[in-house]
This record gives C-alpha cells, structure tokens and sequence, in this order.
C-alpha cells in the first residue's frame, strides 16, 4: 500500500470544508464542549432534536452529580429537570417534536490530575482526559450507540482528540483551538488535551496522527506514525478496514495505555520505552476492531482482551520466534497462581495486572490458540472477519464471538468455548506405561494418556510430540476421558517422546517443567514480608500494588527482604541456600541488588546494600516478575534467567 508523509507542524491549520459547513446538518447527538486548561473548567452543551429519536429517550440522562446544570431547553421553552444523588437527569415531557431542539448545558471545575479519583476525569495545563463511563455529559445508556458529533473548543495552547473520526479542525485566534469529531455509532465517548504539537501521515485509507508534547514529537513521533501505519494495514488485511478514516495517537501526563474508537492514549513516560511501539501500540491499534470497533456486552465476560492479546502481542512474538517462550510465560504465570485465586475467562470484565490479567489476557489468549490449532488458520481468519463484519459498533457477547467462530466451520464448537470460558482450573496431563515396537512397515508408540483431577474431564486436544534421528513430529490426540489409549504411528524408529512440549494447551504444569518465579509473591493476597535489618515492608509496596504486612517465620508466601548478609544468615539457620549461586551456577551475583525464588518453596528473597538498592530491584521486577532471579551487574543492567528443569521428554524402550 502506498505511504506519503504530511505535514508536521506547531499548530494544526487542516480544514475539511470549513467549520460551519461541517456543523450544519448533522442527524444525530451534538456535544459541544469548551475546555480551558487554566481554569480547569468544562463547560457542555448537547443538543438533539426530538423528532429525529424517540422523544421517550430524552426523559433521563446519566450525568455525574458533581456537574452542574445551567438550563435545560426544549426550543425557546425552558424544561424542568431534577438531579438525583446517584446521577441521573430527569427531565419533564419533552415529547413535543415539533418544539425545537432539546438543548442541555452545563458545566463544572476538573480536578487537577494529582487530585482526580481513579475513573474520573481531570484538567490541568499539562493535560486533561475525559474518561469514559465518567458521566461527563448527559447520556442515554439505553439509547447507545448513537449517532454522535464532538466539537470541542481548547485554550491554553492545549489540542484535543475525541471518540470518532477528526472531520475538522482549525487555530483561530489566539491560543484557541477547535476541532470536529464524528461517530457514527458512539458509546461511552472519551476527550483527551494536551500542549502537543501534531504529526501526521497516511495510509491512503487512514490519516494517522500523533499529538505529543515537542519534546517526545522529536524524538518519537516519526517512529509511533510508522509503526501505527503498519498496524494498521496489517490488521484491516486480516479482519477488515479500521472503522474510521482518521487514527490518533496522543500522549497523557497520566501512565496509561487505553483505547478508544479513533485514537489511543499513552502515558508521556510509557512513549519513550523502546519496546512499547513494536509491542503495546500494536495491542491498543487492534482494539481499534476489538473493544472499539466491536463493541464488547460485558455482561458475560470481556472477551476483547484476549482475543487483542492473541492477535497482537503474541503474534509479534510468534514472529520473532518467542512463540514457545511466551505460551511457556502464560503457563509458569497461571502455575504460580494460588487456586484459591483461580477464576474463568468469562468471568473477567477488566483489569490488567494479578489474578484478572491471567485469567482475561492469559487464559484468554491460549482460548484462542487452542482454537487455531484446532479448525486453522484460515478458518479463524473467516471467523474473525465474520465477527467484525456483523457486529461492528455493536455489542457482542460470548454467544456472537462464538456463532461468528462456529460459522466458519463445519465442526460445532459451542462446547470448546463454554469449557474454556465457563470454567476455572485446568487440566493436568500424564503419559504412562510408554513403548515402543515395531511394525512391518515401521514402528508404534503406545502408551496411556491421562487427566488428572476429580472434576469432570475435560475435552482436549492433546499434541504429542514423537523424536526420532530426522527430527519430531506432532501428533494430535482427542482426550474427553479420563485416560486413552494411544498408538502413534512412525515411520522411522522413535526415540523420545513427550505430551505438549511446547505449551499449546492451557494447562497444570508439570512440576518436572514447572521452575518457581517471582511473581508468585505478587499474586498471592496473602503474602506476608519478613524484614531483617534496616529493611521496611513499605520498600516492596510498588510491586505488590497494596500494602504489605509483616511476618516473622515461613507459612505461606513470604518475602524476605534485607541485606545481603541478612537474608544469607536468616536462611542458613533454616537449612535453605543462602544465595542464588548455590542454588544454579549460572546465577552466581556479584554485589548488586537481587531477586530470588527458593526453590521448592513459597518464599521469594530481595536483597541489597541499603533500602535505595533493594527499591531499583523491587522497581525492575515489575517487568520481570516471570524468571526464578534477577540480579543487578556491575554496570547497573539487569540479569534473569529461569532455574533449570530436567523437562518432560521420556525416552522410549521396546516392547518386551
């Protein structure tokens, strides 16, 4: 696909037609909203005319209490109107179409980011978002999606990005800032502004954006437009054309990565990070078509994530090669996991870290997995496209995303999804009383194939990997029992053999593939912190994202945190190695900061010279919780690495 840049300037100076032009004739919801960044005030005004809805939909709204209304108007008739305490907006009759249009202004101070509730909104000179699910405006929950027009008008030198296509914007004078947005089908809209200047470029489908402070705008832009551009094309290939004509990258004072219909959002310190353009901006791109495009009923269960994590970050992966490693991480993840904390996919609504993240992203993306494996490639390519074609700005549920799936295949899956999105726990595999003989016309492996558990079965499909002097083949065992017989023909001798090497089932490790990690300590809620010497329990806080109590002796998940010294003397007198080197050579440390998983235990050690030392290490583990170690080198870098395991490969002997 042809690529051509365009401009990058201070000021955005496009225009689509003229603003007035653009105004006029719009058949749906209008909000306009003025945002001024030094006197952190919003004020709204929606207008809708009643005869082109159903007037009853204009009896209530949703609007947060804390917004003041100024006047409510149907034409030039004022509209009596109530607030009530958990946010409502109850307006007498406003069936008269012919009255005019129903007009709903109003207004309010932001807080500044520093002081805004998690989920609200905020506004300040160095940023503002207006959050979706915030109530920011008068909604009509049981009316979306709707037709919808932002036109928002920014001071301060701020720029402003909005839920739907940008189809105007102009600078006039002064510092002020005005901008079109338009949404065919919008829910749940969100408002973001910045001091940015912009850069764009396009696709020839898609014009692509970045609005980033200058700073980052030199240093990063060109960068998140490219890569932006081949999300783009990459995915409207696979699934269908991005649902706008516009896309939007803009940076936030605030550490998110979030994504709405026609642009993503970033935190101005997550920009600079050099893998977060070739990996978590391809994830927020695709929500663009999942999540965005198609609107997700999350009543039973957010299934957007997964598929994104599957179609997105695993895929880049896969591509690299780290495929195996990934679907290894997911497991040992899940494996270090307290069963207590356990939880279906279908029970996932959101969240991105803990016990929520395995079971919407994790357990999630290995659903999908499983399900390539099982009907291939192209079939899920249809499926997906059928899910996108036929629910686009629209809310689908489980049933949709599996209709759209079954659809593309003759086989019925309705019983693969509800097992893998219903239940929690997994199956744990076995492979026994293995053989092999051979045959007239080349060699047999024969064995028992089991599941463990005392709930009912589950229904797999088990790869089996046979080795032989030319190299492994896979063979594919359906397992809905508890145990089954398995004959595997070869045609040259076997020598080894294994069930899933390469972790491409959701399942129980097994303990012999199964190192201990660190993140064991953060997803138990009840790990406890024994402190010697001058460490604090504050100082792992960061990490664990809650705060930490004290202990004095093991009897669940613990951290020991201290000096080097310190924690060596305290498992010594327990019997326990007192450094990683002891437990594998290759983890000899020198004297820098460390993070350690004893073996066979619950217990996670951190030490370092002082408090400062051990916060870097408590600081680096919130992206390398998944190794057994971590420690720091002489030049401050960061080495981990996973204890050895003997596997899961037995070798095979003939008949007797």
């Amino acid at each position: 696909m042809r690529l051509w840049a365009l401009a990058v300037c201070a000021v955005p100076l496009w225009l689509a037609t003229g603003l007035v032009a653009v105004t006029a004739g719009f058949d749906g919801v209008t909000l306009q909203i003025e945002l001024d960044p030094e006197q952190a005030r919003m004020e709204g005004r929606l207008e809708v005319d009643p005869g082109r809805v159903d007037p009853a939909s204009l009896q209530r709204f949703r609007l947060d209490p804390g917004i003041a209304v100024d006047t409510v108007r149907l034409g030039e008739k004022p509209v009596e109107f109530e607030r009530t305490g958990d946010g409502w907006l109850d307006l007498a009759d406003v069936a008269d179409v012919d009255g005019g249009p129903l007009v709903i202004r109003y207004g309010t101070t932001l807080p500044a980011l520093e002081d805004a509730r998690p989920g609200s909104g905020f506004l300040d000179p160095r940023g503002g978002y207006l959050p979706p699910g915030a109530d920011w405006y008068p909604r009509r929950p049981d009316a979306e999606p709707h037709a919808v027009r932002i036109e928002v008008t920014a001071t301060g030198g701020h720029l402003a990005v909005a839920s739907g296509a940008r189809v105007a914007e102009e600078a006039g004078d002064g510092e002020e800032y005005r901008a079109i947005f338009e949404h065919p089908a919008g829910r749940a809209l969100a408002v973001a502004t910045g001091a940015w200047v912009s850069g764009e470029r396009g696709t020839g489908a898609v014009s692509v954006r970045t609005l980033f402070p200058q700073g980052l705008e030199d240093q990063f832009g060109e960068t998140y437009r490219d890569q932006a551009v081949k999300y783009l094309e990459r995915f409207s290939e696979a699934i269908g054309p991005h649902p706008f004509d516009t896309f939007t990258i803009a940076a936030s004072p605030s550490p998110v990565g979030l994504a709405f219909s026609g642009f993503t959002l970033l935190g101005e310190h997550v920009i600079p990070l050099p893998f977060i353009p070739h990996t978590s901006l391809g994830h927020e791109v695709l929500h663009a078509w999942w999540g965005a495009g198609v609107y997700v009923d999350t009543a039973g269960g957010n299934w957007s994530e997964g598929l994104t994590t599957y179609m997105a970050d695993y895929q880049f992966k896969r591509e690299r090669g780290e495929g195996r490693e990934e679907r290894g991480r997911w497991l040992r993840d899940y494996a270090a996991l307290p069963s207590e904390e356990d939880r279906a996919h279908a029970s996932f609504r959101g969240g991105n870290s803990g016990a929520a993240r395995i079971a919407g992203y994790h357990r999630g993306a290995m659903l999908w997995q499983m399900l390539e494996d099982r009907i291939g490639s192209e079939a899920f390519r249809t499926g997906a496209r059928r899910l996108y074609d036929q629910w686009r700005f629209q809310e689908a549920d489980w049933q949709a995303v599996i209709e759209a799936f079954d659809g593309a295949v003759d086989e019925d899956l309705r019983a693969f999804f509800t097992q893998w999105t219903q239940r929690a726990g997994a199956p744990a595999l076995e492979l026994t009383h293995v053989r092999r003989e051979e045959r007239d016309a080349g060699w047999a492996v024969k064995g028992l194939l089991r599941q463990s558990g005392n709930e009912d079965p589950w229904g797999l499909f088990v790869p089996i990997v046979v080795e032989d002097a030319e190299g492994r083949e896979t063979h594919w065992v359906a397992l809905d029992a508890a145990e089954v017989a398995i004959s595997l023909e070869t045609p040259s001798r076997p020598q080894a053999i294994a069930v899933d090497p390469d972790w491409r089932l959701f399942r129980h490790l097994a303990p012999e593939e199964s190192p201990g990690i660190l993140r064991q300590a953060a997803l138990d809620p009840d790990t406890r912190v024994i402190s010697t010497g001058d460490a604090g329990v504050t100082e792992v806080e960061p990490w664990l994202g809650r705060a930490a109590e004290a202990a004095d002796e093991p009897g669940g998940t613990r951290i020991l945190l201290g000096s080097h010294s310190g924690v060596a003397e305290w498992l010594e007198a327990r019997g326990l190695p007192a450094e990683p080197g002891a437990v594998e050579e290759d983890a000899e440390a020198g004297t820098g900061a460390r993070a350690w998983v004893v073996p066979d235990t619950r217990l996670v050690v951190i030490s370092g010279a002082d408090p400062q030392a051990r916060r870097e290490a408590v600081a680096a583990l919130r992206h390398r919780s998944h190794y057994s170690y971590l420690l720091q080198g002489p030049d401050g870098a960061w080495r981990t690495g996973l204890w050895s395991q003997p596997g899961i490969w037995q070798e095979l002997a003939d008949d007797e």
